[in-house]
């Protein structure tokens, strides 16, 4: 294989990595949509350079640290499919992980978005504009079923092939 080939060959890897997880792991598919929703609301606020840089390194923190926890998960359930102490701590360890991370993503939103006269405005539009407060609505309701029937559908979609 050539090393252009071998090249694209690793980013297809990684492409059919991320996709695995996306359709096993429900805890990414919160945070994803959770992505989506601070990037959507992201729009109202006027973020200097440091603060987007802050916002995306943290988002891509949180999704990075879900995918390495699944991986961790796969490799200690391949190679102790039994019940095990330290098996058990190790998923739990990466799992802690991925906990750390989301609560430090929380902090940093809090203090990005934390901006109470523009929060107003927010809301003040969506009071105004029913139609906008419905599609947030159907938006939250479609995040629900992302995280948790997607996976279910996706399963029982690919059974039906």
């Amino acid at each position: 294989m050539s090393k252009i080939n071998s090249f694209f060959s690793s980013f297809r890897a990684a492409g059919k990595g991320i996709a695995g997880a996306v359709l096993s792991e429900r805890n990414l598919r919160f945070h994803l949509g959770m992505m989506l929703f601070v990037l959507y609301f992201k729009k109202y606020f006027s973020f200097n350079a440091i603060e987007n840089a802050v916002l995306f390194l943290t988002i891509g923190m949180v999704i990075a640290t879900e995918l390495v926890n699944t991986a961790i998960e796969r490799a200690v359930d391949l190679c102790c499919p039994q019940q095990h102490p330290l098996a058990a701590q190790a998923k739990d360890t990466a799992a802690g992980a991925v906990l750390v991370t989301a609560i430090a993503a929380v902090l940093v939103g809090a203090n990005l978005f934390w901006k109470p006269q523009v929060l107003k405005e927010i809301l003040r539009g969506l009071v105004s504009n029913p139609l906008r407060a419905l599609i947030l609505l159907l938006a939250l309701v479609l995040w629900g079923w992302f995280v948790f029937c997607f996976e279910e559908t996706a399963v029982h979609n690919r059974k039906k092939e």
